[in-house]
């Protein structure tokens, strides 16, 4: 399943950074530092577990709501992919 099948390449930029703006100081320090934070889990229909949500800085879109991918579980940006 692709990440624009979960409507992730869509997300309201705004919906973001208000999510960003409810990070406590450890949380925001640990996203720029790193480049991503786990900000929740979400079960989707059919799943047997919860599968990790992610808030991720990409270098061309900013920041962007992800998944862990593949086989390696990395995190993409859903643009960067989509185009």
């Amino acid at each position: 399943m692709a990440i624009s099948a979960l409507g992730f390449s869509h997300v309201n930029p705004e919906f973001i950074l208000n999510l960003i703006s409810e990070l406590s100081i450890t949380q925001l320090l640990v996203l720029v530092v790193t480049g991503s934070i786990m900000i929740g889990k979400v079960r989707l229909e059919g799943w047997r577990e919860k599968m990790p949500v992610y808030i991720i800085k990409c270098p061309k879109h900013g920041y962007q709501i992800t998944y862990p991918q593949g086989y390696m579980s990395n995190l993409a940006c859903p643009k960067c992919v989509s185009e």
